[in-house]
């Protein structure tokens, strides 16, 4: 470390013991737009707790992509919904917090009922990675997220008209890339099966759905699952028009269908509660991981 910075960080130190500056708070924001949807939220507590908040987004300069370094993951927070308020922390900001103030998650290396951290005051560096109570969350996810199709382009338009023409169209989320194999946090992913009861399902309780397929890797979709489906009819359609890089356009097509099979990952539970209703059904895979989603919808069935 230079001179010229250890005394940068010296004299931070005294002025922050003599609130001279303002502590803050200092959230970490990494991967897609559903962990950054999260981690704003985390943000948007302190916020209101009248502390001051500032995001480190340095993981979009530095990392930027899934943890196979396949799939790009930028920041599109303020893309899709930019009415947000959101301060960015400084360079010096996020090493010297990261530094002295840390705090590692309730969800980071093992996923603990443990919420203190919403108790805790600035100056505080949130990294890792966390999990609210569902009475936090989700109350405050519904007042502050609100969709629209103005961020489309033509493409996604276009896909829009035709899912709002459907009677029950249901949007797919097969979720794959870095989740195609077991990982700690997401469980083994789901499973071929799983897709044939969940598509069977709505089959079955609902009037002429219409399946739309979002993944990551619709080549895969299209060559592994749909034929494993077995579909009667030509009522589905692998959507194929939005890359990695713009994931939430389909988090938004994902919105305006009106069911959701949901995989692992959160893409297709956000798509479904940003437009929950006592109509709408959502399935979710059976196990053990996905039950911290009980309660979330108003309707939601795990097969």
């Amino acid at each position: 470390m230079s001179i010229i910075r250890r005394w940068q960080r010296s004299c931070y130190k005294r002025m922050l013991k003599a609130r001279l500056v303002t502590p803050k708070v200092v959230v970490l924001m990494d991967g897609g737009i559903c962990s950054q949807m999260l981690q704003y939220l985390l943000g948007e507590f302190f916020r209101k707790r009248g502390c001051k908040v500032v995001y480190d987004l340095s993981f979009y300069k530095e990392w930027g992509s899934d943890m196979d370094y396949k799939f790009a993951r930028n920041f599109d927070l303020l893309k899709v919904f930019p009415y947000l308020e959101l301060t960015i922390a400084t360079e010096f900001e996020i090493s010297y917090y990261k530094r002295h103030f840390y705090y590692v998650g309730n969800n980071t290396s093992e996923w603990i009922d443990d919420f203190s951290f919403l108790e805790k005051n600035p100056p505080i560096y949130l990294g890792g990675y966390y999990h609210l109570p569902i009475n936090i969350w989700v109350p405050a996810f519904m007042s502050t997220y609100r969709i629209s199709s103005e961020i489309f382009d033509e493409g996604s338009k276009m896909l829009m008209s035709e899912i709002k023409q459907n009677i029950n169209p249901v949007a797919v989320h097969v979720r794959r890339g870095d989740l195609s194999v077991e990982v700690r946090a997401y469980g083994k992913p789901a499973s071929l099966s799983y897709f044939k009861r969940a598509v069977d399902y709505m089959e079955k309780e609902t009037v002429m759905p219409f399946f739309y397929f979002f993944s990551d890797e619709p080549e895969w979709v299209a060559s592994e699952l749909i034929p494993y489906l077995e579909f009667a009819n030509e009522n589905y359609k692998v959507v194929d028009i939005n890359g990695s890089d713009k994931g939430y356009m389909d988090l938004f097509l994902i919105a305006y269908c009106k069911h959701q099979i949901t995989s692992k990952g959160t893409l297709g539970k956000y798509g479904a509660l940003l437009r929950d209703s006592a109509d709408k059904i959502v399935i979710l895979c059976d196990d053990k991981v996905e039950y911290q989603w009980k309660g979330v919808f108003h309707n939601s069935v795990f097969l």
